[in-house]
């Protein structure tokens, strides 16, 4: 008999994958951490029974949470990353050899120390001696930092528990403080195709837009995130990422990528008439 697991995204739907072997189990102070082997989608993180990651494709998240925003800006010396314990978008920010320094500030500690032993090619960028890891609440590290960082990711699980303040305009005004003169920060923005979250995408659009001059919505699929459709949020104090020669970028960074690529850059910031109508930026 088949072992199944069912990731609700709402009380009527969700994903449903076949587990071969469950690695780790674990109540940190936070939430419950699974590590599953699947036949689908590889080696995958639950956090509270929420798919997280999986081996084979969390490149599509990790890269478009990070590359716009750091192809965006000219010369991103210092960048923030709120959670992401799992180091896969800080992976991606140290792929930049502008960056002098990247700091993850990730609340669960034990996240992180699972992700060492099961996602370990994830991990390899821990040795890099421009990565500072600091274990505590994101929001009120945030609040001691000003004109800080030139980019800021926000790498959060879903609104819920600990990571619901990420969420608020609070945050984004400590996160307009952080960024220097040009700074520019990127959020996860859940799915619009999710009814209860298609408030929260258009309250924290409004949000940003009061603080920042530029805001950019952007999308990709993503096969295993709540409809497979994931949204994103670019706020800019300077820099707009449409204006960027995306090509000529990528092209002298000599990095790798598995989604990302200069007409994806172009193309995730078109968005359907649906999307459009959640957002007041377009």
């Amino acid at each position: 008999m088949k072992l199944w697991c069912t990731d609700y995204h709402s009380p009527s739907r969700g994903l449903s994958f076949c587990i071969e072997q469950t690695l780790y189990t674990e109540n940190s102070e936070f939430q419950r951490i699974d590590i599953v082997e699947t036949p689908d989608f590889g080696r995958v993180m639950l956090l509270d029974g929420v798919y997280m990651l999986g081996s084979k494709d969390e490149f599509v998240y990790h890269e478009m949470l990070s590359q716009p925003a750091l192809f965006c800006h000219p010369d991103p010396q210092r960048v923030l990353i709120i959670g992401g314990g799992d180091c896969g978008t800080l992976s991606m920010v140290l792929k930049h050899y502008h960056v002098q320094e990247a700091v993850q500030v990730e609340i669960d500690e034990m996240v992180t120390r699972v992700s060492k032993e099961y996602f370990p090619q994830l991990c390899t960028c821990l040795s890099d001696s421009r990565a500072k890891l600091v274990f505590e609440d994101g929001i009120k590290y945030l609040r001691d930092h000003h004109d800080s960082f030139d980019v800021i990711l926000i790498d959060s699980t879903d609104p819920v528990g600990p990571a619901s303040g990420l969420f608020l305009r609070e945050f984004y005004e400590d996160c307009h403080r952080a960024l220097r003169s040009d700074g520019i920060l990127c959020i996860q923005s859940e799915s619009p195709w999710i009814d209860p979250l298609r408030d929260l995408i258009s309250q924290v659009n409004n949000d940003l837009c009061s603080l920042f001059p530029l805001v950019r919505p952007y999308l990709a699929a993503i096969q295993t995130y709540q409809a497979g459709l994931w949204m994103f949020q670019l706020a800019s104090k300077k820099h707009d990422p449409l204006s960027v020669d995306a090509e000529q970028r990528v092209s002298q960074s000599s990095i790798n990528f598995k989604y990302y690529n200069p007409e994806i850059h172009r193309a995730c910031f078109a968005l359907p008439q649906f999307i459009k109508e959640l957002v007041k930026t377009y």
